[in-house]
């Protein structure tokens, strides 16, 4: 009986907090709310939220609910609850994702875990910054390894110019190579030893 009472309890509340929340529902690929004319699509896994801050929306048929992004209009940006380098951010159809490049990065939070990641150094140099940034855009595309891997890190830039939004890529160092990768698009570039000196006197100690 108190398990039935506790159970009931926990859905009374669960409804009472979403039904204070904007309300959305799906469709043609877009958590749409008509009356209030908003339109979220789901970005990349490159893009992640620097902090969350307050409910905003809720998508029922899930049962998720969507955070503002401090420092962002919650009509055009919203966050899954943080779960590191897994967050989705939704951004409005009225709205163009900014690229890499058109984002501006100045430094670079080299991080590692898995869940949870955890910043181990930041690349402050800007011109090395640019350099690896141009690498990855214009370089010739390669085929991620996968096999024999040396380290893996999540390179979170970020720059002033979207203070809110971290863009996410991978670094890997393997046996052949170390390489960049995006895990939306796939595009992968050898970026040979751009960060040696970062490895050698920061990663390594």
């Amino acid at each position: 009986m108190k398990k039935g009472i506790c159970a009931l309890l926990a859905a009374i509340l669960l409804t009472s907090c979403s039904a204070s929340l904007v309300n959305l529902k799906y469709k043609d690929g877009q958590l749409i709310n008509k009356r209030l004319d908003l339109a979220y699509n789901a970005a990349p896994v490159n893009y992640e939220p620097v902090s969350v801050g307050k409910p905003y929306a809720y998508y029922g048929e899930i049962d998720m609910t969507l955070y503002e992004i401090p420092g962002m209009d919650k009509k055009l940006w919203l966050s899954q609850e943080n779960i590191g380098s897994g967050t989705t951010v939704f951004y409005s159809d009225t709205i163009t994702l900014p690229t890499l490049s058109e984002m501006q990065p100045d430094s670079i939070y080299v991080c590692a875990g898995e869940n949870v990641t955890i910043s181990v150094v930041t690349i402050d140099d800007k011109d090395l910054v640019a350099e690896l940034i141009n690498l990855f855009e214009t370089g010739k595309e390669t085929t991620w390894p996968n096999l024999d891997t040396v380290d893996t890190y999540e390179l979170k830039f970020y720059g002033d110019t979207y203070p809110h939004l971290y863009y996410n890529l991978t670094y890997g160092e393997f046996s052949r190579g170390i390489f960049l990768y995006d895990r939306y698009t796939k595009r992968c570039v050898e970026i040979g030893d751009l960060l040696e000196e970062w490895v050698a006197n920061e990663w390594e100690e």
